[in-house]
């Protein structure tokens, strides 16, 4: 289609800004896939599966409780994240039933005509740029979940109908190569594939007003790419987030100094995901088994100090540059994980461990990251790869707020203490060192302590602990009174006791406590 784009935009498009973001520690990242989010009946929506679900505000679960957009602003996150929504390849986009997440790339300038009223036409192009201003002026900001790696298909790609293989990797007997382990991966390292990928990016930032890009498998872009779609964003929107996936998918055939691992981003403005904490929270993601620090192996607790301190003793130079997270789409969601390396454990520890995972996330320093849905113990029933197992697998089921109404709110406060409390969103690794000590705690247990006013923070001394035993430990405190103002399931500002001296230590929890 030839589509004059002035005809396109909402009412109001003129206006529509990018969301402020001081620093991006100061983000809070929701992912969601888009048809997930509204498609069942319990959504309470209009338009459910499509990207017209995001404007419609005041929606309601059977149980009387917010869902959608108005659910997002009540939990308080900053940002959503998108799983692709640009025209990908396994969904006919004529047949509402298909599925699939999107990471098969077809037509990367163009949205998905699945999640629009009708594929026909504008309507795609109008309604994501309706979306993208329902989010912005509820001050959601969107990132896009983009796939520049690979292409679904390779011969009959658009790409190799223009030039045959100038735009992927081929070895020396003319084969694709596959660092993506989808059977291709493109050549970002070649001048015009490059510009395409620089294009489109400043494309989608520019016209759709996008905040910012998350990159699967953005190892395979390629150290110089990178630092150029880097430096390219940021003219447009200095309050971007850039952030990927600092692994392949396979053996590429990038040379070796270019393949964007972490540790690569450092000084880019770019952030990485943090599989390190991740796995030290709840043990290996393919193995259903395995536990963590916070779900049953507290030997991990080298790795949780990394995490906690932004991983600036790990991989990074500054805490912006490392995503904290436990779950995301990929493999199993939090909840199936917990349970499943915990079989024998009771319901009441499994939630425990959950809230204990999340209390860790968003207590550490960096950006905190987590799948949609975790705040009501989202369930894919185990299936740790779903992404073409349909809506029965993968829709969001809003009555489980209802059901577990105690983690929404649990995650809601965490998250409002962390935007009141600068002392968890230090900007640089010096104030890091400087106001960050970690203090001697009983065994298999951590404790530290953030203060003078770190980061300007209104309170004097603040102090974290991590208890992920069964058992309840005493502690010693600090000398002075303490405020408690977090334990295993309750969170309030306001503070819910005072303690001095001995503090008894729950099992399974988080504590948060401060002075001045």
């Amino acid at each position: 289609m030839i589509v004059d784009l002035a005809g396109t935009q909402p009412e109001g498009w003129d206006t529509d800004r990018h969301v402020p973001l001081a620093n991006p520690v100061d983000a809070i990242i929701y992912e969601l896939h888009i048809r997930d989010f509204s498609i069942h009946e319990s959504s309470g929506m209009v338009y459910r599966g499509k990207f017209l679900a995001f404007t419609e505000h005041n929606t309601s679960s059977p149980d009387q409780l917010s869902t959608g957009i108005t659910s997002l602003k009540d939990l308080g996150v900053t940002h959503v994240q998108l799983l692709p929504a640009y025209e990908f390849a396994t969904v006919d986009e004529f047949k509402d039933y298909q599925y699939n997440w999107g990471y098969d790339p077809r037509n990367y300038n163009v949205p998905e005509g699945a999640y629009a009223t009708t594929p026909h036409g504008t309507a795609r192009i109008h309604e994501y740029k309706q979306m993208i201003k329902s989010l912005h002026d509820a001050q959601l900001g969107v990132v896009m979940d983009v796939v520049y790696n690979h292409t679904f298909a390779v011969g009959d790609s658009d790409f190799d109908k223009i030039v045959p293989q100038y735009y992927y990797r081929t070895d020396a007997f003319g084969h694709y190569t596959n660092g993506s382990g989808c059977g291709n991966e493109l050549a970002s390292e070649r001048p015009m594939v490059q510009k395409f990928i620089r294009d489109s990016l400043m494309y989608w930032m520019q016209e759709y007003h996008v905040d910012g890009f998350r990159f699967d498998l953005m190892a395979l872009l390629g150290v110089d790419t990178m630092r150029q779609i880097a430096q390219d964003l940021i003219q447009i929107n200095p309050n971007m987030l850039l952030y990927g996936e600092p692994w392949t998918g396979g053996t590429s055939a990038l040379a070796d100094q270019q393949v964007f691992l972490k540790g690569k981003q450092r000084g880019l403005d770019i952030a990485t995901f943090n599989d390190h904490l991740r796995n030290a929270l709840t043990g290996s993601v393919f193995s259903r088994e395995a536990k963590g620090f916070a779900t049953g192996d507290p030997s991990r607790i080298d790795a949780v100090k990394k995490g906690v301190l932004g991983s600036i003793h790990d991989f990074t130079d500054r805490p912006a540059e490392t995503i904290n997270y436990a779950s995301s789409h990929d493999n199993f969601t939090l909840w199936d994980k917990i349970s499943a390396s915990n079989s024998q454990a009771s319901e009441s520890d499994c939630i425990k461990m959950d809230k204990l995972v999340q209390a860790i996330i968003m207590t550490s320093q960096g950006i905190p990251f987590f799948q949609g849905g975790e705040e009501f113990l989202r369930s894919k029933g185990g299936n740790d790869n779903s992404y073409n197992a349909g809506d029965a697998v993968n829709q969001f089921d809003w009555t489980r707020k209802a059901f577990h109404k105690d983690v929404f709110e649990y995650y809601r406060e965490l998250i409002r203490l962390r935007k009141n409390h600068s002392a968890f969103r230090m900007r640089t690794a010096e104030d890091i060192q400087e106001h960050l000590k970690f203090i001697d705690s009983p065994h298999n247990t951590l404790i530290f302590q953030l203060g003078p006013h770190a980061n300007q923070d209104s309170w004097k001394q603040i102090l974290v602990i991590y208890n992920p035993t069964p058992a309840t430990i005493p502690f010693k405190l600090p000398a002075g009174t303490w405020i408690l103002v977090g334990s295993s399931d309750q969170i309030s500002e306001q503070g819910i006791r005072q303690v001095a001296h001995t503090l008894e230590i729950p099992g399974i929890a988080c504590l948060i406590l401060h002075q001045g």
